[in-house]
């Protein structure tokens, strides 16, 4: 075994050297500013906030990753504007280098568990697909898996139906829940298979019974196996279908929805990270969390758009802080999801927020969590699972954890449904 171990590493050093060399001196900072300006530089794509966080006197905290070449321009950039900053590390590439080597390590203690699924290691788009058939075949009276629509580069987007009536039921509730729309977010899609697990090993429990399940675990399938292959901060699609794709490939799938699209000049560069397309669901991957809601819409109290990272609960209207008619219901019960989270949350996760897209981040267009609130699902929110202090990079380890207590505070929230 310890020869396989070193076996692995040695391959895992190797293959991933290469992959991670445009990061090679990347360094990552912690900032500090006045929201509204470090906002604008984030939804401009001129900064990738890696994450974001508003406190109530108008600052925003943020970490942010600079190239060398950046640093000359945005050190004395944020000097000048009293934006103060910390450096937390020194090397992206390193950091992404020791990830690959925890996940090929994670993966062998996987496979050696023997079990079809395991929370501790992230997988691949085939893996991921191939579980999901093999739900379908070992639970033909609770599952259905949908082949939804091909990606671009031909990737079939899968999502699962669980239900005991086969959605035939029409007084019964749809929750509706999509994770990966953003490539670089790992953590997301382990949490949807756990709540697809949870349901199916409790066949009786109510959340199963008087509730249908729509459940999309990968929804961004070229961009996740790009980020894993190639680039591991990618964000978007892999689309090629607009004007200066052949330079800037691929479109925010969060930015792609019908809801104030095109009102945001920062969203039309096709060379940000926030790229909104050129047209509303012009993307394969939008359009199946389209369709998917819109078929079961008038009876869909709840739709979740899992992301990372913050610990937050996000609602409308991102677009300009305003807040819906039921804005009070929003809140409440995202407090009730956010709390079931930190009642088993690990200690040093920071509490998990509930508030208005634009108030506690910055102004959005385009979200799903906006367009499915705008078409008519009661309670829609983005749910920014911990990145703890490694952001994106969640190491294999802490899997578990997450998955665990977001079942907690999503089991919550269909539980407040059935209160209703």
């Amino acid at each position: 075994m310890a020869r396989l171990v070193a076996c692995v590493l040695l391959l895992a050093v190797s293959s991933t050297y290469g992959r991670h060399e445009q990061y090679e001196g990347h360094q990552l900072f912690q900032i500090r500013g006045p929201q509204r300006e470090l906002a604008t530089l984030g939804t401009k794509g001129a900064l990738d906030l890696l994450s974001a966080k508003a406190s109530t006197s108008g600052v925003l905290e943020a970490m942010v990753k600079l190239s060398p070449e950046e640093k000359q321009q945005w050190l004395p950039y944020f000097d000048q504007r009293d934006i103060t900053y910390t450096k937390i590390a020194d090397n992206l590439a390193e950091i992404l280098r020791k990830e690959e080597q925890e996940i090929e390590l994670s993966k062998v203690a996987a496979a050696r568990s023997g079990k079809a699924m395991s929370w501790d290691t992230y997988y691949d788009y085939e893996a991921i697909n191939n579980h999901l058939d093999e739900l379908a075949r070992q639970n033909p009276g609770l599952v259905t898996v949908i082949n939804a629509g091909l990606t671009f580069e031909g990737r079939q987007i899968k999502y699962v139906r669980i239900s005991t009536t086969r959605f035939e039921n029409e007084l019964k509730p749809v929750i509706v829940i999509d994770a990966a729309v953003h490539a670089r977010e790992w953590i997301t899609p382990p949490v949807a298979l756990y709540i697809i697990d949870q349901l199916i090993s409790h066949p009786d429990d109510e959340l199963t019974t008087e509730i249908d399940w729509i459940i999309i675990p990968l929804a961004n399938p070229d961009g996740y196996e790009y980020s894993m292959n190639s680039d591991r901060l990618w964000r978007k699609t892999r689309s090629r279908v607009h004007t200066g794709s052949d330079e800037c490939p691929g479109v925010d799938g969060n930015r792609n929805f019908d809801h104030y699209w095109g009102t945001s000049d920062s969203a039309n560069d096709p060379c940000t990270i926030v790229y909104e397309g050129p047209a509303p669901f012009s993307e394969p991957e939008t359009r199946v969390i389209r369709d998917a809601v819109m078929r079961q819409v008038n009876r869909t109290p709840l739709y979740i758009s899992l992301h990372s990272y913050g610990n937050m609960f996000l609602y409308a209207w991102g677009n300009n802080g305003t807040l819906p008619e039921n804005g009070l219901i929003l809140h409440l019960a995202g407090v009730r999801m956010a709390q079931a989270i930190d009642a088993v949350a690990l200690d040093k996760s920071e509490p998990y927020i509930v508030g208005n897209a634009a108030n506690v981040l910055y102004y959005t267009t385009g979200t799903s969590r906006d367009w499915t609130k705008s078409v008519g699902v009661t309670m829609t929110y983005t749910l920014e699972l911990p990145g703890y202090e490694y952001g994106f990079i969640v190491p294999p380890q802490y899997i578990k954890q997450v998955v665990t207590e977001t079942w907690a505070g999503i089991a919550e929230g269909a539980r407040y449904i059935l209160s209703w």
